[in-house]
């Protein structure tokens, strides 16, 4: 994701990624700029299949899984963070395994 949003000139510090499912995930700018997130589009070099959350599929492996959201359709660069489909329904907003933040008030 560096090489995607790397340079990008915004005030934005939040992300907003879309899925063609209709679930979002929010994440701040500077987890998938400064720190190693990618959109993949291929594995094993075969493109994605729906099953493996393609045709592009975020993947942030240091935070807990609702934050890698398959299908990906867009993204939206916010100044404001706005809660995804899942921290709606009481996941951690951020979701650090390390600090096992599960669920909201974790």
């Amino acid at each position: 994701m560096h090489h995607v949003l790397c340079g990008v000139g915004t005030s934005a510090q939040y992300v907003v990624v879309h899925s063609h499912a209709g679930h979002t995930t929010n994440l701040p700018l500077d987890d998938l700029v400064e720190t190693p997130a990618w959109l993949a589009f291929s594995r094993d070099g075969h493109e994605l299949t729906a099953v493996e959350g393609g045709p592009a599929r975020l993947l942030v492996p240091h935070l807990y899984l609702w934050k890698s959201l398959p299908w990906v359709s867009g993204m939206t660069l916010t100044v404001n963070d706005e809660p995804g489909t899942w921290e709606r329904r009481g996941y951690h907003n951020y979701g650090d395994p390390w600090r096992q933040q599960r669920f909201q008030g974790d």
